[in-house]
């Protein structure tokens, strides 16, 4: 309701008007009567009103004077003055504080009734303008607050059109679409109930939006880290085991819809499976992982992410099969990175000379058993920092290098930025 505050210094009028005009039919309640400019003031010192009717004539204070204290205070309000005479300086001092209207005694009840109507439609028009700041980043908790305040049951959506009392366009997945907010459920894209804290919520419910349109579902459970899952994936990638390869695709495919993360996370995580599988399979050409990473990238859909990691997966399998001892060398690799190897241990367990195994190696992977391990242990490592709290020592540690230095040096190699950056770019 919009609050309305009557000032006369004759009580016969403000209670006149209290009886003879239904504010409510126009959203309007009178919460407050004064019989004097003073007594108006003293109460807006409080309370905060949208409309005020005032007489011009009062002792002490005029009405006008009256105004032009309250503009401080009350810089959205209107004002509408009565009076007992229509005089030339009350108009152009009136008109020049901009009042809504000024109007002569006795009051027209149809002239007063189309002026807050008038008003009404002004202060809706203003309150959904106001709410579209609800959406904006810079928005303060308490902002959001004061902005909703009286509003009852509210929901906040996301359509291809703008709906609702108040909304906002909102670029996603290379769509724009209109946040909105409405106090009734339904005809929506996606919608959640709004409520406080409303910021933590806003950035939420983005999230979600996100996840709704990728996935075509959102899980609201608590769920583990998804990379979690991924270190027994990677032991069956190195295996070479083509069968098995699938197998944990369609595994992690069932996962991750069950877990619906941040869109962000899945395809980082589809990112890393596909390239394990390329450098493993065929030698891979820097605008080749370019040019994966950027259509991984730009997916819209989790099934056309699906089916282009597929798809690239056949053509693969359909044109290679890996020698199995370099199979073998990179299933230790796998299993085993955390400690200390050599290429000349591992080649006595095969029974196989050190230096052919080492030929073999980098013919089929273009990569040295040293640049393996790296690899292995780097992508380790960017797993704990997207999925622990873990110190940057710790990771290092953990992954099997005792350096930290030279951990920190091999990351931003082989990952392009730091083991901090890399862990600030999931937030």
């Amino acid at each position: 309701m919009y609050k309305v505050l009557l000032v006369d210094d004759e009580y016969m009028i403000t209670e006149g008007l209290k009886v003879l005009i239904p504010f409510e039919k126009w959203k309007m309640e009178v919460v407050q009567t004064a019989n004097d400019a003073e007594a108006a003031l003293e109460y807006i010192k409080n309370h905060s009103v949208d409309l005020v009717i005032t007489d011009v004539n009062m002792p002490g204070m005029n009405g006008l004077e009256m105004i032009a204290q309250m503009k401080a205070s009350l810089p959205r309000a209107a004002f509408i003055i009565l009076s007992g005479y229509q005089e030339f300086d009350y108009v152009k001092t009136a008109l020049n504080l901009q009042v809504a209207d000024y109007l002569v005694k006795p009051v027209n009840k149809l002239e007063l009734a189309a002026l807050l109507e008038k008003l009404s439609k002004n202060f809706e028009q203003s309150s959904d303008q106001q709410l579209e700041r609800v959406f904006q980043d810079e928005s303060e908790e308490e902002d959001i607050a004061s902005l909703l305040e009286g509003k009852e049951r509210l929901w906040l959506g996301a359509d291809v059109v703008p709906k609702g009392f108040s909304s906002a366009p909102y670029r996603v997945l290379d769509r724009t679409l209109y946040l909105f907010l409405s106090s009734q459920r339904g005809g929506a894209v996606y919608q959640e109930e709004f409520a406080a804290p409303y910021k933590k919520q806003l950035q939420s419910f983005k999230v979600n939006l996100e996840k709704s349109l990728f996935y075509g579902t959102v899980s609201l459970q608590e769920t583990d880290p998804l990379f979690s899952y991924y270190e027994p994936v990677y032991r069956v990638i190195i295996q070479g085991n083509i069968a098995q390869i699938l197998e944990e695709l369609d595994l992690l495919e069932d996962i991750v819809l069950r877990s619906t993360p941040k869109v962000s996370i899945t395809k980082q995580l589809f990112i890393q499976f596909i390239m394990d599988v390329y450098h493993l399979f065929e030698h891979l050409k820097p605008e080749d992982i370019t040019a994966i990473i950027r259509e991984i990238d730009g997916m819209n859909s989790f099934d056309s992410l699906l089916v282009y990691i597929k798809l690239q997966l056949s053509g693969l399998f359909d044109q290679y099969r890996m020698n199995e001892n370099v199979a073998s060398v990179l299933e230790v690799i796998g299993r085993d990175y955390q400690k200390e190897l050599s290429l000349k241990d591992i080649s006595q367990e095969l029974y196989i000379n050190s230096v052919y195994l080492g030929q073999l190696i980098k013919r089929e992977t273009n990569s040295t058993f040293a640049e393996l391990l790296n690899k292995q242990r780097i992508k380790a490592a960017q797993q704990l920092l997207l999925s622990t709290n873990d110190s940057i020592e710790d990771v290092c540690y953990a992954v099997g290098y005792s350096n930290v230095g030279y951990f920190y040096k091999v990351f931003r190699k082989l990952c392009g930025k730091s083991p901090k950056a890399y862990r600030r770019q999931m937030d």
